[in-house]
């Protein structure tokens, strides 16, 4: 028979009772298995993830990839060294992870700012200038800054290179993909991908030259060439 005790309250149950009542309760599990809290701890963990690598992109630009540290990363995300070693435990593993995050970064912001761009059924001069001009901005972007720290330091970095030039490859291809879906009008060019290498190559030079002397009004006559040569390939082969 079980003994009774008595409550904080003064009311009289079993001790059975007691140890029913405190025992730890179960977390209640969904229809799909999952405990209920999961669904919120995997939220909070892919915002810490993402967090620190937002960190690391801003470390980058303003620090530079060379002077960047695991720590310096945790204090810009606002996360402990704790936190930071429960997703990365090394750097290299940072670095590879911030690199998949400015590949699609990277391809979401060149959709954004072409997708604004109102187009004419038919192409004009107007319309060539100011999907040059954007490609000009999508270039000044932080998330280029970021990634030309990377590929800078890929050049003496074998493993950091290994990594950088499989996902270039695969950035190549998506990025000519997507200029063909936010310009349809150039898909019977025949020369579209070498007048999309002459928009992204002249600009990605142009942006590396951060200390160039007026650089405003050279990169504007530059832009201004360049929609000269894409109308002119436009007009021979569209």
């Amino acid at each position: 028979m079980t003994k009774p005790t008595q409550s904080h309250a003064g009311t009289t149950v079993s001790r059975r009772s007691v140890k029913a009542t405190t025992r730890a309760k179960k977390p209640k599990s969904g229809t799909n298995g999952v405990r209920a809290g999961d669904g919120w701890q995997a939220e909070k963990s892919a915002l810490t993830r993402r967090a620190i690598l937002e960190g690391a992109v801003r470390c980058f630009v303003r620090d530079g990839y060379t002077k960047t540290t695991t720590a310096m990363i945790a204090a810009e995300a606002g996360v402990s060294r704790g936190a930071m070693m429960h997703h990365f435990s090394a750097r290299s593993e940072v670095m590879k992870a911030v690199i998949a995050h400015l590949h699609e970064l990277r391809l979401e912001e060149y959709r954004q700012l072409m997708g604004d761009i109102e187009l004419s059924e038919e192409i004009n001069r107007a319309d060539v200038r100011r999907s040059v001009q954007a490609a000009w901005a999508y270039h000044n972007l932080p998330s280029f800054v970021a990634y030309q720290e990377l590929q800078s330091a890929a050049r003496t970095d074998e493993e950091l290179g290994e990594v950088i030039g499989s996902f270039e490859k695969e950035f190549e291809k998506q990025f000519l993909r997507t200029a063909k879906s936010v310009f349809p009008q150039w898909r019977s060019v025949k020369s579209f991908q070498a007048a999309h290498d002459l928009v992204h190559f002249v600009m990605h030079g142009m942006a590396t030259t951060h200390r160039s002397s007026n650089r405003k009004k050279r990169a504007e006559h530059i832009i201004d060439l360049v929609t000269d040569q894409l109308v002119e390939i436009y007009k021979l082969e569209a």
